[in-house]
């Protein structure tokens, strides 16, 4: 997983990043070359081989709030209208 798949889901689920409670490793992105990510990802960690002595690593902690999927009950509401 990567700053990008965090971001979708951000963007498609009811959830939220919380901080991971590490206090090394280096903050997610919140942009990348023309990217540009929910600010929120930057409560992320990378763990990199070169720099912290370990396998590669990216951390996210993600808090759930509901079953609901973002767009969804827009699309549903909507078609219940219109009949």
């Amino acid at each position: 997983e990567n700053e990008e798949v965090i971001n979708y889901l951000l963007s498609k689920r009811d959830v939220k990043l919380v901080d991971t409670g590490l206090d090394f490793g280096k903050p997610g992105f919140t942009r990348f070359e023309h990217k540009r990510f929910h600010p929120s990802v930057a409560l992320t960690r990378r763990f990199y081989p070169h720099v912290h002595n370990m396998d590669g690593f990216y951390v996210a902690k993600i808090q759930k709030l509901s079953d609901k999927r973002k767009g969804v009950e827009e699309e549903d509401k909507n078609e219940q209208t219109a009949e």
